[in-house]
């Protein structure tokens, strides 16, 4: 898990050790990631504090065509902001079958830090481009883009990705939000076990 900075365009380790921590929030996307642990803030507060119903964020959210992993006998849907040069994103992707056999559909969506902003949009454009989405992000993950170029309109599409989550405060990746009502969000990358123990904890 790593954290970057918007405004000062670096990427730094944060809260080693204690990632995967469930974290609860009032809008679908108003983070104010806090360590559970510790309840020390992780991140920047968001710019804004969304009031949306949860219909109307997850009807925004699928305007975002996320890439998406169906599981057979879903018991949750998954939502991960992840860029295509983070070690710990690429585990969830690489692993993304064992999300799914355990019951978590997977969909994912781009956030790029400033540092890489126009390589990471550039290289998740071309996935977002090309004909077998899913085998392109996966291939993406370890260094292998797909053949095809990037058109406007797919890097327009990451874009308006990568802003909807800087807006809303995403500044860890991988951030796992778990699109039940309320939502839960999970910070790093943390395997379908540890999700599923986290969501079904008592509540604190």
């Amino acid at each position: 898990m790593r954290e970057f900075s918007q405004n000062n365009n670096k990427l730094i380790p944060v809260c080693e050790g204690i990632q995967g921590h469930k974290m609860k929030y009032s809008a679908l996307l108003a983070f104010g990631m806090l360590c559970l642990s510790t309840g020390h803030a992780l991140s920047a507060t968001p710019t804004t504090s969304p009031e949306l119903s949860y219909p109307e964020m997850m009807k925004t959210i699928s305007g975002l065509q996320p890439l998406t992993f169906k599981a057979a006998h879903e018991k949750h849907q998954v939502l991960v902001f992840i860029d295509n040069q983070c070690s710990y994103c690429t585990y969830v992707v690489k692993n993304v079958d064992k999300y799914t056999d355990a019951g978590l559909t997977m969909s994912f969506l781009t956030v790029a830090p400033d540092s890489i902003r126009d390589s990471v949009i550039s290289d998740m454009a071309r996935v977002w481009c090309s004909a077998d989405k899913q085998k392109s992000l996966k291939n993406a993950m370890v260094g292998f883009l797909p053949n095809n170029d990037a058109t406007p309109a797919c890097e327009n599409l990451v874009k308006a990705q990568s802003d909807f989550a800087v807006k809303n405060g995403v500044n860890v990746t991988p951030t796992m939000v778990v699109l039940d009502n309320p939502p839960q969000v999970i910070i790093g990358s943390q395997p379908p076990d540890a999700i599923l123990a986290s969501l079904h904890a008592p509540q604190k």
